[in-house]
């Protein structure tokens, strides 16, 4: 049973509205994130054909103040921390370094963070408030061409064709700890652990691309009689546009945005105009009069 399902990633979002306001220099960091997420979802389908004889919970994406836990698949037996990487290449561990690299068909070697070093490090954290269960953990790669060539005798990693086997192996060598019960209460705890933490880029807001822009050309857009037309495309915003430029400020600059900062950051002129515009948006605020501040809503 999934209990928390994947959602759209705040990153990948903030990422998105980082390029796409002439923070270019995010850009690879942007396709990481999207190629991570892409190896989780696809692992996420492998749940779906798995048909286990014991009552199970899933939790994506699980948050602490200083973790991010990729899944957590809980159950009577034990708890499964899930590491997912989506890489391809051939990948080693260096046992006495642990180093982790891959390398490219033409001869490149990268390294990246030991995701051993980083599954055992959320182990150590949930042990510290779960007495109750064996707590393990997996990496999982997610790509299929993935070659595994040198890792640690024993180190749990496997491809994702592999999991349920894995998972079966796991439910077969582990007696049951807690009961139903048991088990919901300790769910209602991982709950209750989690935060919701807003990642933060290092930019400067001033040198952000300003205005709602064209999804036709990328120009951005003039704000006319109430409403916003690209001068190149003659199209004009349905609003979408709109709601998008309020949510790369949200993500980029503030959640809180004044009349005077609305005006600025759209290119519109008129404060009564940038004043009707807002109250048709129907945002919530606070203050009064030339303290009055707007809250941007977002969701993922």
């Amino acid at each position: 049973m999934i209990v928390l399902p994947r959602e759209k990633s705040v990153r990948e979002a903030m990422l998105t509205a980082a390029v796409c306001r002439g923070f270019f220099e995010y850009k690879n960091e942007l396709i990481r994130v999207q190629q991570g997420l892409v190896g989780e979802y696809y692992v996420d389908r492998q749940w779906d054909d798995m048909q286990l004889n014991t009552p199970y919970f899933l939790l994506h994406d699980f948050q602490t103040s200083k973790h991010q836990i990729d899944t957590i698949f809980l159950c009577p037996k034990f708890l499964l921390i899930l590491e997912i990487k989506n890489i391809t290449g051939i990948i080693e561990i260096d046992n006495t370094t642990h180093q982790f690299t891959r390398k490219l068909k033409d001869g490149s070697v990268q390294g990246f963070r030991n995701p051993l070093n980083q599954a055992q490090r959320h182990q150590r954290m949930l042990e510290q408030y779960i007495r109750t269960l064996p707590i393990v953990y997996v990496v999982v790669l997610a790509h299929p061409k993935t070659i595994i060539e040198r890792i640690p005798p024993n180190a749990p990693i496997i491809h994702s064709s592999g999991l349920e086997s894995y998972v079966r192996d796991l439910l077969a060598s582990h007696h049951p700890c807690l009961t139903n019960d048991q088990l919901e209460q300790l769910l209602q705890q991982l709950l209750q652990m989690r935060v919701s933490v807003k990642p933060k880029l290092n930019i400067d807001a001033s040198l952000m691309r300003r205005g709602v822009l064209c999804n036709q050309c990328a120009a951005q857009m003039y704000y006319k009689h109430g409403n916003f037309i690209c001068l190149d495309c003659i199209l004009k915003d349905d609003g979408t546009l709109l709601q998008q430029a309020l949510s790369d400020y949200y993500l980029l600059v503030d959640e809180w945005i004044s009349n005077e900062q609305f005006r600025t950051f759209l290119g519109i002129n008129s404060i009564h105009a940038a004043k009707r515009l807002l109250k048709k948006l129907e945002l919530p605020y606070v203050g009064e009069k030339r303290f009055r501040k707007y809250r941007i809503l977002w969701k993922c």
